[in-house]
This record gives structure tokens, sequence and C-alpha cells, in this order.
């Protein structure tokens, strides 16, 4: 039977391997927490910038709905102001067709008045 520095001679070599392992092991799990770390910089830096780009247009999407409602508003009122117009329009129509039947009232009556004068100038 080895006696216990035989076994511990033996013993050495296995352990001392292991150690290495775990360094190696040590120093790649270093490694991937630094990219780790990086990628999480990275990932909040970029969510950072999405999240300013997000309330900027958010913010421009507000300004221009307000800007549609008020453009929305001056067209309603120029719409009210056409109608008012046509209205308008349709009463100096109106007027004119009475003036042009009574200038045609008033043709017919002259015509009438000539020819009643030819008759009697005859």
């Amino acid at each position: 039977m080895p006696t216990a520095d035989q076994r511990l001679d033996q013993l050495e070599p296995v352990i001392s391997e292991l150690l290495a392992r775990q360094d190696e092991t040590a120093a790649k799990v270093e490694r991937v927490s630094a990219q780790v770390r990086q990628l999480t910089i990275a990932t909040t830096s970029a969510l950072a910038t999405q999240s300013d780009n997000i309330v900027f247009l958010l913010g421009k999407s507000t300004q221009i709905e307000q800007r549609l409602d008020k453009i929305e508003v001056r067209l309603d009122k120029m719409d009210e102001r056409f109608d008012k117009m046509d209205q308008r329009f349709d009463r100096m129509d109106e007027r004119f067709d009475k003036m042009d039947q009574q200038l045609g009232q008033l043709g017919q009556q002259f015509n009438q008045l000539t020819e009643f004068l030819k008759d009697k100038l005859k």
C-alpha cells in the first residue's frame, strides 16, 4: 500500500491540473462578464437614445395634431363663409332673374308702345 507521501505525490499533478483548469475557466468567465457588461452598457445606451427619439417624435406628433386641429377649425370657418357667399350669390341670381323678367316685360311694353305709336302715326 502506498504511503501518504506517495498518495500525495500522485494527487499533486491532478490537483495542479484541476487548479489550472479552474484558472482558465475563471478567466473565461471574467471575459464573458466583461462582454456582458459592454453589451449591457450598449443596450442601455441604445434604449435611452430610442426613448429620447420616441419622446421627441411623440412631441412632434402632438404639435402636428394641434396644428391640424387649428387648420380644421379654419377650414370649417371658411366652409361657413363660402356657404354664406353661395347663399348671397343665389339671392343675387334671383334678383337678376327678377330684373330680367322686368326688363322682358318692359321690352314687351316698349314694343307694344312702339307698335301703338307706329299705328297712330300712319
